[in-house]
């Protein structure tokens, strides 16, 4: 914004900065740069191509994200494994359906300002110099709409758009009469505050499980359900690892199946003298299995005929349940179990354990 307002080159190492860091915590940066690329080709700012700063801005961001591309070429660009696999399962499963649809639920009435955000980059004399803001929301959006894209990928495009709509609002409100200034004006508030105080109940516990107001929220919102019960699984854990004998809790591992287990142990687990986590989900197959091969294991999170499958022995010792009487991921889980005699070595093993969700 900034560069387009001034138009100062110098800005472009902002962006570019911006652009670095931005791929360090969320891979999807690039379908934001194909915006920004389309942005410059189409509009009076590609005279900025023959400008250096342009070109340092870029390799700011390469500069900034090598060390992460080092580390992907190390492993075989692994996130493209994790993110096919991901993608094939959403597409599997219905979660890439309603696209479209899903930008007007995850802005509500909030919509018409980032509609007359996009409308004011692209149609208005105003907004001429920002035509680029708007060719980086329609490119990451045509993307996505083609690729099947999950809903909520393009949100972090929105707060641009609010911004361009909400001066564009403000200028064109300013010159009514007085009277609808103020309608208008309070209809906006009213509006924005409603989006704050929907999302926020269908988003946050903002009241007990159970109740009646968080039973129909956890039934829009699912994931509700599965933030209930994570200490007390981590307390029964615990009470596990207590019922083992000494002298099998110092080769003693913790063997879990997903990331929400594998977390809250690691998260929780040290304030009962847990060992960390191992699971072969996603990074977590990155930590490996601890220096010294464990011999004992708690394992929870997987199916009994993984178990007969692995193990030799296997004793049933709790259900994963919670105080609650929540359903959710971890109450329909087989329990908490005991095993050993393990079947194969754990560095073979190790080897093609890994798998993503």
């Amino acid at each position: 914004m900034r560069l387009l307002r001034t138009e100062d080159p110098r800005w472009w190492l902002g962006v570019g900065a911006s652009i670095g860091f931005g791929i360090m915590s969320k891979y999807a940066m690039p379908f934001f740069v194909a915006g920004v690329v389309c942005g410059v080709l189409v509009t009076p700012a590609r005279r900025f191509l023959r400008n250096r700063w342009l070109w340092l801005g870029a390799a700011l961001s390469l500069l900034i994200f090598l060390p992460n591309l080092i580390w992907q070429i190390r492993n075989h660009f692994v996130y493209l494994d994790f993110i096919r696999y991901i993608h094939a399962r959403d597409v599997r499963i219905g979660r890439t359906h309603g696209f479209l649809l899903d930008q007007l639920r995850s802005t509500m009435f909030a919509a018409p300002l980032w509609i007359a955000g996009l409308w004011f980059s692209f149609f208005s004399t105003a907004g001429r110099r920002f035509r680029p803001l708007g060719w980086m929301y329609v490119t990451p959006l045509f993307i996505f709409l083609a690729a099947k894209g999950r809903g909520y990928y393009l949100v972090g495009a929105y707060p641009m758009l609010y911004a361009a709509g909400s001066v564009w609002g403000e200028q064109w409100i300013g010159r009514l009469r007085s009277g609808w200034r103020s309608a208008l004006r309070a209809f906006a508030y009213t509006a924005l505050a409603l989006n704050v105080t929907i999302f926020g109940a269908l988003s946050l516990p903002v009241t007990g499980a159970n109740s009646r107001w968080w039973k129909f929220a956890a039934s829009v919102n699912g994931d509700l359900r599965e933030e209930v019960g994570w200490r007390e699984l981590v307390q029964k854990i615990a009470l596990v690892r207590d019922s083992i004998p000494p002298q099998e809790r110092v080769r003693l591992g913790i063997f879990v199946g997903n990331y929400g287990e594998a977390a809250a142990i690691n998260l929780y687990g040290p304030a009962y003298g847990l060992p960390p986590a191992i699971s072969g989900i996603n990074s977590f197959w990155q930590r490996g299995y601890g220096n010294s091969p464990p011999e004992a294991l708690i394992v929870l999170g997987f199916s009994h005929y993984f178990m007969e499958r692995n193990f030799t022995q296997c004793e049933f010792r709790v259900q994963t349940t919670n105080r609650f009487g929540v359903e959710n991921e971890e109450a329909g889980n087989p329990g908490i179990f005991v095993c050993r005699g393990f079947s194969y070595s754990w560095p073979d093993f190790w080897k093609s354990f890994r798998y993503y969700g």
